[in-house]
């Protein structure tokens, strides 16, 4: 739980996130990996070498300005307080999707992550700015876009914000659906439908990982839901994998 923690601590609103850039190249410093920063300023990281990478999608910006963050931890439930004491904004959104990406790198042998600033929407300007401004060559090379940004627990969406459809049905095997809870559902916009937006064609969805009251001062995270959405994910990299 300490890399989530030191995750949550970091002032990463939309337009300011080289904190948690430098935090999250710092963290991968040891591992042998390829990180490129693109020209929008998108992190890129590449593990093994392989034709095709199940690709896990976050984006590392959050809607809070929050300075020196104090992260409570009671039993499964995790929120941020000021040092008064109030309720402020954890960054759960999208911080948990971010862990998830970091902890993947670590146990898996093959992985492609794509790190994307400016998803949240900024002083009236629309959200996706980074997803909308990079190269969509970047996922040449990917099998599938798993992205871990959605609030709740046990939904993959697969139709976006528009009618976009992400997948395919069936994209999941129903078996490992099963296994940790997990259902289809339609949801709003975020990076992966933005890329297919744009024409990406690869099968991507969105997948819910624990947090709540996302862009509130009372936002949370329920460590339990967060731990099984890695779970998930970790299985279904394994599936892609091995198929």
């Amino acid at each position: 739980m300490q890399l989530l923690k030191s995750l949550y601590k970091i002032n990463s609103k939309s337009g300011k996130e080289a904190a948690i850039k430098a935090f999250v190249q710092g963290y991968l410093s040891t591992m042998n990996l390829d990180i490129r920063c693109d020209a929008f300023g998108n992190l890129f990281i590449t593990k093994g070498v392989a034709d095709s990478y199940p690709t896990i999608v976050a984006h590392l910006d959050e809607v809070h300005d929050v300075e020196n963050r104090k992260i409570v931890v009671e039993e499964d439930m995790i929120y941020a307080c000021d040092n008064g004491g109030n309720r402020v904004g954890l960054g759960a959104d999208d911080k948990n999707g971010v862990w998830m990406a970091l902890k993947l790198l670590e146990m898996k042998p093959i992985l492609k992550v794509a790190l994307f600033i400016h998803e949240e929407k900024l002083n009236g300007e629309a959200g996706c700015r980074g997803s909308r401004f990079c190269n969509l060559a970047e996922f040449d090379n990917a099998m599938c876009l798993l992205q871990c940004d959605k609030r709740g627990a046990a939904e993959v969406v697969s139709v976006g914000k528009g009618d976009i459809r992400l997948c395919e049905e069936g994209f999941i095997p129903q078996d490992i659906l099963d296994r940790y809870g997990y259902q289809y559902t339609v949801g709003g916009r975020t990076d992966v439908v933005a890329l297919r937006e744009r024409g990406l064609d690869k099968n991507c969805c969105n997948i819910s990982c624990g947090y709540y009251n996302a862009h509130k001062e009372d936002e949370y995270t329920l460590f339990s839901e967060l731990e099984n959405a890695l779970n998930f994910v970790s299985q279904v990299v394994d599936y892609f994998l091995n198929k």
